[in-house]
């Protein structure tokens, strides 16, 4: 009762038979294959290779790639000999290390002194030569081993203004050898202000226009603008990095404005070193029309003498400038300061409050007269005006030196003939202040024959306007006529009282003082033809 009843027939059911693995494979009918098969050595346990799981990236893991082929990357990886070939460092370091060894220059000086004349010393105002001692002691220091006594060497020897061959030899060995920036640069500016333009001064130059300091542009500027005018005056073909410093220049015109003083010194370069640049030519129409007198004389020049252009708008700005520059204001200074009293005797002063020279720009004007010629003044219609204000400068200028200057435009331009007519025609003009002018003019440009001289003499004598009377004895020291006449009639006035008896003193003392300097250098007096 207590134990579980088991149904009689659970013990009479039979189990399953087991199924074999092996009935279950497919074999092939055929006995000789079946036999075959049999042949086959089953493997043993340790047969059996030892799989670790996970199993390696190289299991499926396509073919590997030939030895010679290169995987591409990201960032390119040359190999290293390519890679010598084209690291630009090591190219800078081989070539400082080989500059560093160099001492003896590749630079044929021979050949390029052959090509360009020994520069003169202009920075002397006065007539005196260089002590010998003075230039072996700055060799010497550009030799030192001081930076500070090579810098002091190379701007001395740049700004003297000696072009001989030993301190172009020596300034431009010391400039191969240097690695100090500041000294390279210094050197640099001093072959080129010798005229020494040669490929690796240039092009340190060319460094420092990119400069960002104003100071050492404009620095570079005024070196380059000396020496290549005197390359362009030269006419030499040999210039280092030409077209590369042409470049650099164009840049630095289109930088900034076109009357800054920077624009217009590269501007000026440009010309020098080809005229027929067309940014240079636009710049300097356009320095025309600014109210810088300095600037605007500087324009004409480079206009008419270097790029060879003349039309209408040159010759009005040129006439402008020999009628309106301003030299009043400079001739009062000067009075006050040295207390002149006969402005026809100064002839160039320089004022340091003014910043130029006060005959500079009327006289300079004349002279681009004269190098125009009366072919391309008559092309534009001007010769008229042209004339009339070259007659009005013979007595309106102050300074003898500019009546000098327009005289000689007036004998380039074929007008002395009709100017000597007009003028000794107003001789016998009623109007006193005619015949003043007309003595001033004569004393400029000369005395044509002597009917004239015994004219103005009997006018000495008989001219009612004391202003002429003395005027005419201004005209007779002025031609430096010591003849005869001229003496005694001097010597009589010379008696009076008065302006005129004090002007014939100064006459014959001047008279007397150029007759002794005409006998000591051999000179012939002024003579009426």
């Amino acid at each position: 009762m207590g134990s579980k009843m088991v149904p009689d027939g659970l013990f009479t059911v039979k189990k399953p038979r087991k199924l074999r693995w092996g009935l279950m494979i497919e074999r092939p009918e055929d006995a000789d294959a079946r036999k075959a098969l049999e042949r086959v050595p089953k493997d043993s346990f340790h047969q059996i290779p030892n799989i670790t799981y996970p199993q390696p990236p190289s299991t499926w893991r396509t073919p590997m790639p030939p030895p010679h082929f290169i995987q591409p990357r990201i960032v390119e990886q040359p190999d290293p000999a390519s890679l010598k070939k084209q690291d630009i460092y090591r190219k800078k370091l081989e070539k400082e290390k080989s500059k560093s060894k160099k001492k003896k220059s590749e630079f044929l000086l021979s050949k390029f002194l052959k090509q360009v004349r020994p520069r003169q010393k202009e920075m002397y105002s006065w007539n005196e030569n260089l002590d010998p001692e003075r230039l072996q002691t700055l060799l010497k220091y550009l030799n030192s081993s001081v930076e500070l006594d090579q810098l002091y060497a190379a701007k001395a020897l740049g700004r003297l203004g000696l072009g001989e061959e030993d301190v172009i030899s020596a300034l431009y060995n010391t400039f191969q050898e240097c690695n100090n920036p500041i000294l390279e640069y210094e050197i640099a500016r001093s072959l080129a202000l010798l005229g020494c333009l040669e490929v690796s001064v240039v092009k340190v130059l060319i460094r420092h226009l990119k400069d960002v300091r104003l100071n050492r542009r404009e620095d570079t500027l005024a070196a380059l603008k000396v020496s290549l005018q005197a390359w362009s005056i030269a006419e030499l073909n040999y210039i280092g990095a030409r077209s590369s410093l042409t470049r650099n220049l164009e840049r630095l015109v289109n930088l900034e404005e076109p009357l800054e003083n920077t624009t217009f010194d590269a501007a000026t370069c440009l010309g020098y070193l080809d005229k027929s640049n067309l940014i240079a030519q636009e710049t300097m129409f356009m320095c025309l029309a600014t109210n810088d007198w300095k600037k605007k004389m500087q324009a004409l020049i480079m206009l008419v003498n270097q790029m060879n252009i003349v039309n209408d708008v040159i010759i009005q700005n040129i006439l402008e400038q020999l009628q309106h520059s301003p030299v009043c204001k400079a001739i009062l200074l000067l009075v006050l300061q040295m207390r002149v009293c006969d402005l026809t005797s100064i002839t160039v002063v320089h004022v340091q409050d003014v910043g130029f020279t006060l005959t500079e720009h009327r006289a300079d004007a004349a002279r681009l007269l004269s190098n125009i010629g009366l072919v391309a003044i008559q092309d534009e219609d001007l010769e008229e005006e042209v004339f009339d204000v070259l007659l009005d400068k013979l007595y309106e200028e102050p300074l003898l030196v500019v009546k000098q200057s327009v005289a000689l435009a007036i004998e380039a331009l074929k007008m002395k003939k009709r100017v000597w007519d007009i003028s000794e025609k107003q001789l016998k003009d009623k109007d006193e202040e005619v015949r003043k002018r007309a003595v001033m003019s004569l004393a400029v440009l000369g005395i044509r024959n002597k009917n004239i001289f015994f004219y103005l003499l009997e006018m000495l004598d008989l001219d009612t306007s004391e202003d002429v009377r003395i005027q005419i004895v201004k005209t007779f020291s002025a031609l430096g006529m010591n003849n005869v006449h001229v003496r005694k009639s001097l010597k009589d006035k010379e008696q009076m009282t008065g302006m005129l008896a004090s002007e014939c003193t100064k006459a014959l003392k001047i008279l007397d003082k150029n007759s002794a300097v005409q006998e000591e250098l051999k000179i012939q007096p002024y003579r009426i033809q």
